[in-house]
């Protein structure tokens, strides 16, 4: 646990959140109980968190600015080893910021997402979709249509992350999960 030592309330926050989610899952965070956490009053969240879903928001933009960087640096240009590396990519950035990738993909943070939080959505998709586009016009699947497996490669990648962030899923499974999820990218993706 975070202790709070009169440094940035806003970032303590944040970090103390991305403890919780990692260990216990999104629904077990509360403004309260983080400030409980941290030693602060009940009401000093509030000053830089106006509720749990702007909370939410602002590690959902940290995330979606990590994992849109990280798959953007990761792609060669090559379409079909473009969208394998994508892919890959991905499942490391998940697998080292897990509480993250559980944010972008909880519904309760997208149901609240603003017009910021939708465009970081957007510009992660519009990578997606140019690997999609590339490793189409190189073969790939390409009895397929292009707008299919775009849907089908980000439902992948949304149920790659589900997987590797579920505490309980990661306890019935085991700890060779990233292990696994490159393979199902290997199988999919390559």
């Amino acid at each position: 646990m975070t202790t709070y030592h009169h440094g940035n309330l806003r970032n303590a926050l944040l970090e103390r959140a991305s403890e919780v989610i990692e260990s216990k899952g999104v629904q077990a965070v509360s403004l309260r109980a983080l400030a409980r956490d941290l030693g602060v009053s009940e009401t000093a969240p509030a000053r830089h968190f106006k509720s749990r879903a702007d909370l939410f928001l602002s590690l959902a933009m940290a995330g979606y600015s990590d994992a849109t960087k990280e798959i953007a640096a990761s792609k060669p240009m090559k379409g079909r080893s473009s969208i394998h590396a994508m892919a890959l990519a991905f499942v490391h950035w998940v697998a080292d910021n897990p509480s993250l990738a559980a944010t972008i993909i909880h519904p309760d943070v997208n149901r609240h997402a603003d017009l910021t939080l939708q465009t970081a959505m957007a510009q992660f998709a519009e990578l997606v979709r140019d690997a999609v586009l590339k490793a189409y016009a190189e073969g790939w699947r390409a009895d397929q249509d292009p707008e299919w497996l775009f849907q089908y490669t980000l439902a992948a990648m949304r149920g790659i992350a589900s997987n590797l962030t579920d505490p309980l899923f990661s306890k019935v499974i085991g700890s060779k999960l990233a292990v696994q999820a490159e393979n199902v990218v290997d199988v999919f993706f390559a």
